[in-house]
């Protein structure tokens, strides 16, 4: 029994930790340096981010993210429809 819990902790904990508290429906969030990242999920904005790290160009809204996080973004759409949900 001890190996099933294991084995299933195994599949589960990955996924647990890529989700963000403030994910919406259709959009993934990644929190860092105090500052909540908005994507579209499956985007390819997404996938650079994730590889590369902060895109060249991105939008910012200050204060205006969960808890008065910076909220950005890869264009204004994006960070506009997350809030908008």
């Amino acid at each position: 029994m001890n190996k099933l819990l294991a084995a299933a902790l195994l599949v589960v904990s990955p996924l647990a930790l890529a989700a963000s508290q403030y994910d919406k429906p259709g959009y993934v969030t990644k929190v860092e340096d105090g500052r909540l990242w908005v994507f579209a999920e499956g985007s390819k904005e997404l996938a650079q981010f994730e590889q590369h790290g902060e895109p060249a160009i991105s939008v910012s809204r200050i204060g205006e993210g969960p808890e008065g996080m910076t909220l950005r973004g890869p264009s204004a759409e994006v960070v506009e429809a997350y809030l908008a949900k």
